[in-house]
C-alpha cells in the first residue's frame, strides 16, 4: 500500500515524531529525515512473518484483536459530536466537568433529594451502544447486557467536609445539615469526624472480629431490607453516628490543666475525649434502606419492580435499569460525599519520582504521563468518600465501621478520556476476559474491573508509546504476566494513594484463582481469546463487519488444511476402493462400477459421522475446546486459508471505516491486509494469482479513500500561499505534522494519542553525535500537554 504497489508509485508521509518517509531523498528541514516507504514495509513485513513462523498463537491473537471494533471512530464517539474537523473540538467533551445524562439526573436530584450524582464511565457508555455481551452458551445464552457496569456516584449534600475545626453556625434553613472534618486512618483511607450539628446514637464503636468466611459474606450481595417509615430525608438520621473514645495529646492535658501538682487527681476524661463520628455501616443502612427505596432510586430512573429486585455490599448498590428491548443494564449506585482534592494522601501521586520518562533515540523528545498539564488539572477535580468500611482477613479492627474510602470518579474520567485507542482497546479486552472467566466465579469477592483498571493506569504510565494496534495481541500478554505477578503476590496499589494495596483484604483463594486463569491464558491465549471474544456481539448491521469465529475455529482445529480449501478430499483412501487393472474389458467395467458405488456407501458413513460430532458439540456446553494444541507451523493451506480470512476481514472492516470511521483507520486496515497479502504470496507460488486480486482490491478502496481525504482537504483554505512544487511539500507536511496519526508506521496506533498531545520542551538533554543525529542541531527533551482549549 502507499506506493508500495500501486501503478503511479506515489508516496505517503510518515507525521510520527516530527519525522517524514518519502521515496525523495531531500529534506523539509533539519530536524525532518525522509526514508523510503519500500524498506519500512519490508521490515514490518518481516516483523509479522517471524511472529507467524515463531510464534503462530500470538499471530493468531494480533490479527483477531485487530478484528474486534468498540468504537465507529473513537476521536468522534469521546467528542460526543457528529464531525470532528478540528482539535479543538475534540476537548469538548473531554474537558466537559459533566456529562449530558448528570445534567439531567441533577435537575431533579438537586431539587428533590438535596443530592447530585456523578457518572464517570463516559467512554464504556459509548461501548455499551456499541458493543453487548451475550454468552453463545451456559445460563445466560439468551442474556444481552452491556460489557461494563454503569457507575452512578450519589453525592449527599446535606454533608460538608470542611479542613478546620472552626465550623461556622448555619440556620435550620441553611445547608449542609452536618459539617465534618476528615482524620486519616493507618491504611491511608479516610473516617470522617462529625462536629456539632448532631447529637450521636450510639454510646461507642464495636470492635469486630472477622475471618475469610465473614469476609465473603459481607461481600455477597444480599437484597435491600427496606424501610417502612423513613426518617426525614432532609437532615442526616442518628443512626448514622457513632461514638469513640480518643486520647488526648499528652501536652494539651498539661495546658488544659496549668495549676496541677503531684497531688492533683485526674479523670478519664482529662486524658480522653469522646468524638462524634459518621458510621459508615450506619450511613449505608439508611441510604440503602431507606432513601433509594422511598425516593432516590426512582429520580435515578428506576422502576418500581427493579427497585425491588435491589441487592447491596458495602458501599454498592445493584440494581438494573432497561433498553429499548427490555434487556438489563446493570448499574452500581454508590453513595458518596464530596471532598476536596486530598493532597496528604496523594503526594506521592502528584510527586511520584519514579513515574518513567522514555526518551526516543532518534528524535531525542522524551515522553511522560500523565504530564504536568494533567497533573495540575486532576488535582483540581472534587474526590468523593465512600461508606464503605474495612475488613481484615482475619482478627480484630477497632474503627471497622467508622472509616470511610477515597475515591476519584472524576480523576478516573479525566485519565480514561486520555488513553489512546490502542490502550482502551487492551482495557476493554481485559474486561472481556474478566466477564467471560472470572466475574461467573468470584463475583464481588474477588478480581474487580476496578482492579484492572487500577492495572491498566499503572501500565500506561510505565510506557505510554509502545502499543502498537497491530501487535495488541503480544503487548496484552505482557499485561497480564505483569497481573499475574501481583496477584501472586498480592499486592495492587492503588493508582492515587500508592500506600493502600487494593488487594489487602481480598481472600486469597480468589486470587489465586484469576491468578490460574491468567496463566491458563498465557499457555494457549489464541484459544482463550477466541472463546471469550466471541461473546461480543453489534448491536447494529450498519456497524463494522463481525469477524467470523466459527470458520477461523474451523481452520484452526482442521488437522489437515487440504481439506480446508477442498472438504471432499480423503485424507486416507480405504484398500477397498483402489483401483485394479483387467486385461479383460468387461471384469475392468464391472469393477470401475463396484469402486463407484462403495466409494458412494464410504462417503454416506462419513458424512454420518461428521453430522454425529455436530449434534455432539450442539449438545455440549461449549464447543471451544481450551486444550488444543497449536501447531508449531501450519502447513501450506492452513497457512492459506488464516491468511485469506484475515485479509478479507480487513478489507471489509476499512470499506465500513471509509463510510463510518476515518480515513487514517481506513487507511491502517488496508495497510495491515497488504501485509499479509505478501506473506501470503511469499507461502507459496501457487497463491499468486490470489495475492494479486487482493492487492487489486486493496489499491481501489486506497483510491477511493483517497479522493475522499483531497475532498475534504480541499474544503481547508490554506494559511499561507503555496508558490511551488518544494514548498507544497512542506506545506503538505506541516498539515499532516499536527495529526496524531501515523499512517505508515505501525508501531505506533493509528490513533496514537486521544486526544491529540502536543509536545512541550522540559529541558536540554545532550547533544546526539551518533548516525543517529539529525542535521547535528542539539535535541530538546520534551513531554506531551494538552493543547490550548
Amino acid at each position: 500500500m502507499g506506493g508500495c504497489y500501486a501503478k503511479d508509485n506515489s508516496s505517503m508521509i510518515n507525521s510520527n515524531n516530527n519525522s517524514s518517509a518519502a521515496p525523495r531523498d531531500y529534506k523539509f528541514g533539519n530536524d525532518i529525515r525522509v526514508e523510503s516507504i519500500h524498506r519500512y514495509d519490508e521490515q514490518i513485513t518481516n516483523i509479522i512473518r517471524r511472529d507467524f513462523v515463531e510464534n503462530p498463537q500470538i499471530f493468531i491473537l494480533n490479527n483477531v484483536l485487530m478484528g474486534i471494533q468498540f468504537f465507529e471512530n473513537y476521536q468522534k464517539e469521546l467528542n460526543g459530536v457528529q464531525k470532528c474537523g478540528c482539535f479543538r473540538d475534540i476537548f469538548k467533551l473531554v474537558n466537559s466537568t459533566t456529562s449530558k445524562m448528570e445534567k439531567e439526573l441533577n435537575r431533579t436530584l438537586l431539587k428533590d433529594e438535596t443530592m447530585e450524582c456523578t457518572s464517570p464511565d463516559i467512554i464504556f457508555d459509548q461501548v455499551n451502544r456499541n458493543v453487548r455481551y451475550r454468552p453463545l452458551h451456559g445460563p445466560k445464552k439468551y442474556h444481552s447486557e452491556p460489557l461494563v457496569a454503569k457507575r452512578l456516584y450519589v453525592i449527599n449534600d446535606t454533608i460538608e467536609v470542611v479542613n478546620s475545626m472552626d465550623v461556622p453556625q448555619y440556620t435550620s434553613i441553611d445547608k449542609p445539615a452536618c459539617q465534618v472534618r476528615t482524620e486519616e486512618s493507618r491504611r491511608k483511607r479516610i473516617f470522617t469526624s462529625q462536629t456539632n450539628r448532631h447529637k450521636p446514637f450510639f454510646d461507642t464503636a464495636n470492635i469486630h472480629t472477622y475471618d475469610y468466611t465473614t469476609i465473603t459474606d459481607i461481600r455477597t450481595p444480599k437484597l435491600l431490607n427496606i424501610i417502612s417509615n423513613p426518617e426525614r430525608r432532609d437532615t442526616i438520621p442518628n443512626s448514622c453516628f457513632a461514638l469513640k473514645k480518643v486520647k488526648k495529646n499528652i501536652a494539651d492535658v498539661y495546658v488544659e490543666n496549668e495549676d496541677i501538682d503531684s497531688e492533683t487527681e485526674f479523670s478519664e476524661e482529662d486524658f480522653f475525649e469522646t468524638v462524634s463520628y459518621i458510621d459508615s455501616k450506619g450511613f449505608m443502612n439508611y441510604f440503602k434502606n431507606a432513601l433509594f427505596p422511598h425516593s432516590l432510586g426512582r429520580a435515578l430512573g428506576f422502576d418500581e419492580l427493579a427497585i425491588s429486585e435491589a441487592k447491596s455490599i458495602p458501599g454498592k448498590i445493584f440494581c438494573n435499569l432497561s433498553d429499548e428491548d427490555d434487556n438489563p443494564i446493570p448499574c452500581e449506585i454508590i453513595p458518596s460525599v464530596a471532598i476536596d482534592w486530598p493532597g496528604e494522601q496523594t503526594f506521592e501521586f502528584i510527586m511520584r519520582e519514579d513515574r518513567p520518562t522514555i526518551t526516543d533515540r532518534r528524535t531525542g523528545y522524551r515522553y511522560r504521563w500523565p504530564t504536568d498539564e494533567m497533573l495540575k488539572e486532576i488535582k483540581s477535580l472534587s474526590c468523593v468518600l465512600i461508606p464503605k468500611g474495612y475488613w481484615l482477613k482475619k482478627g480484630s479492627y477497632q474503627d471497622a465501621n467508622i472509616e470511610w474510602e477515597i475515591a476519584f470518579p472524576k480523576a478516573e474520567r479525566y485519565i480514561e478520556t486520555r488513553m489512546s485507542h490502542s490502550q482502551m482497546r487492551c482495557f476493554l479486552f481485559l474486561l472481556t476476559i474478566h466477564k467471560t472467566y472470572i466475574e461467573p466465579v468470584s463475583y464481588q469477592h474477588g478480581l474487580l474491573p476496578e482492579h484492572i483498571r487500577c492495572h491498566m493506569y499503572w501500565e500506561c504510565e510505565s510506557n505510554y508509546r509502545d502499543w502498537p494496534e497491530h501487535r495488541l495481541g503480544t503487548k496484552l500478554t505482557k499485561i497480564i504476566a505483569n497481573l499475574i505477578s501481583n496477584l501472586s503476590k498480592g499486592i495492587l496499589p492503588d493508582y492515587f494513594i500508592k500506600q493502600k494495596n487494593l488487594f489487602e483484604n481480598i481472600p486469597k483463594k480468589y486470587l489465586q484463582f484469576a491468578q490460574k486463569v491468567f496463566h491458563d491464558i498465557l499457555q494457549s491465549p489464541a484459544m482463550y481469546f477466541i472463546k471469550a471474544l466471541r461473546n461480543l456481539r453489534y448491536t447494529s448491521a450498519k456497524f463494522y463487519p463481525p469477524l467470523d469465529f466459527k470458520e477461523l475455529y474451523k481452520i484452526l482445529t482442521h488437522t489437515q488444511g487440504i481439506k480446508i480449501i477442498n472438504p471432499d478430499i480423503l485424507s486416507v483412501i480405504p484398500p477397498n476402493l483402489k483401483k485394479k487393472r483387467y486385461h479383460d474389458t468387461e471384469t475392468q467395467w464391472r469393477h470401475i462400477q463396484e469402486l463407484k458405488t462403495k466409494e458412494k456407501i464410504f462417503k454416506q458413513k462419513q458424512m454420518e459421522k461428521e453430522n454425529l460430532k455436530i449434534e455432539e458439540r450442539k449438545d455440549s456446553n461449549d464447543s471451544v475446546d481450551l486444550g488444543w494444541s497449536c501447531e508449531k507451523q501450519f502447513d501450506v493451506y492452513k497457512t492459506k486459508a488464516l491468511l485469506e480470512l484475515f485479509i478479507n476481514d480487513f478489507i471489509d472492516i476499512a470499506k465500513k471505516s471509509c463510510r463510518i470511521g476515518t480515513k487514517d483507520q481506513t487507511l491502517f486496515y488496508l495497510k495491515q491486509a497488504w501485509y499479509l497479502t505478501r506473506i501470503l504470496e511469499d507461502t507459496a507460488s501457487a497463491f499468486i494469482v490470489e495475492g494479486r486480486k487482493f492487492k487489486e482490491i486493496i489499491a481501489r478502496e486506497e483510491e477511493t479513500c483517497k479522493k475522499m481525504a483531497v475532498k475534504e482537504l480541499s474544503h481547508v483554505p490554506p494559511t499561507t500561499p503555496v508558490r511551488n512544487s518544494a514548498q507544497f511539500e512542506f506545506t503538505l507536511h506541516q498539515q499532516v505534522k499536527s495529526n496524531v496519526v501515523n499512517l505508515n508506521n505501525l508501531h505506533t496506533a493509528f490513533n496514537s494519542n486521544a486526544p491529540p498531545q502536543t509536545m512541550q520542551k522540559i529541558k536540554n538533554i545532550d547533544k546526539y553525535k551518533g548516525p543517529e543525529a539529525i542535521g547535528g542541531v542539539t535535541r530538546k527533551s520534551v513531554a506531551f500537554i494538552e493543547p490550548n482549549k
